[in-house]
């Protein structure tokens, strides 16, 4: 599953998130080598840490079931602001990629910040497979089907957070399967998009995810009464400190989500 197909996502969609300027120096790198440093996820957790948290996450096991053992991760820390974890095969191909960032997340009118993990990137990919003979079965903007393994990243990212120390973890879907996939732990911000969102969910249960996916994509769902629908992806977040997740999830938001899911209907139009 190609989570995101693009890194740095447009900001323009969206006033609610304010992201560090992240146009740094890369000095960290060259610095870890010339000194033999072993690389540190964030500056603070070791490869073996990473891995535990994998490991305990259900990841690693994920990974196996889906039968590719022997599996290596690996750190590439470029500076503070970009550090990747990849899991590979045995013969070295990239199964899941993540880059991950620390921002400052801040809600639109509030001078209160809270550290967050920004997942600029995931992808996960089914190697065993030749695109060109499963087009059909993709996903819209994929080039190999997924792993499966989303709900073991997100516990991972969460335990990430928590011993990190941060306030959670946010990405910014660019996909409509993407949000759907990322619903278990994470919901959008703006509770406009999260009504709509759920909307679309309840209205079109039963359908095939990937039919209605690329549907949505090519433009050809329409709202009841005719006006065309349009995919604009926003932030959603997954709070692991309960102060924040009560300041941004609280009784109102959840009122203007259940009004926005309740009034809204949508019908597809043929090709």
């Amino acid at each position: 599953m190609g989570v995101f197909s693009s890194t740095d996502k447009k900001k323009n969609q969206s006033d609610w998130l304010d992201l560090d300027d992240l146009s740094l120096v890369d000095v960290s790198k060259e610095l870890n080598t010339s000194l033999n440093m072993e690389p540190k996820l964030f500056n603070r957790f070791t490869h073996y840490e990473v891995e535990q948290m994998l490991v305990n996450a259900g990841l690693i096991t994920a990974v196996e079931k889906r039968g590719f053992h022997n599996s290596t991760i690996e750190l590439e820390i470029l500076n503070d602001y970009d550090n990747r974890i990849y899991v590979k095969s045995e013969n070295r191909k990239i199964l899941v990629h993540t880059r991950l960032k620390v921002s400052q997340f801040q809600l639109k009118g509030d001078d209160e910040q809270f550290p967050m993990i920004y997942i600029d990137w995931l992808l996960t990919q089914n190697i065993n497979f030749e695109p060109g003979d499963i087009k059909k079965e993709l996903y819209f903007g994929q080039e190999y089907p997924g792993l499966n393994v989303l709900n073991e990243f997100t516990d991972f990212i969460r335990d990430l957070s928590k011993k990190l120390g941060t306030s959670g973890a946010f990405n910014v879907p660019e996909y409509f399967h993407d949000a759907v996939l990322f619903s278990r732990k994470f919901r959008f911000i703006d509770p406009e998009k999260e009504g709509t969102f759920r909307a679309l969910v309840k209205n079109f249960r039963g359908t095939n995810l990937r039919n209605l996916s690329s549907q949505i994509h090519q433009n050809r769902v329409r709202y009841e009464n005719g006006e065309p629908y349009e995919w604009k992806y926003g932030e959603m977040i997954s709070c692991t400190d309960i102060y924040l997740e009560k300041k941004v999830f609280h009784e109102a938001y959840f009122k203007k989500v259940e009004e926005v899911k309740g009034k809204l209907k949508f019908t597809l139009v043929s090709k």
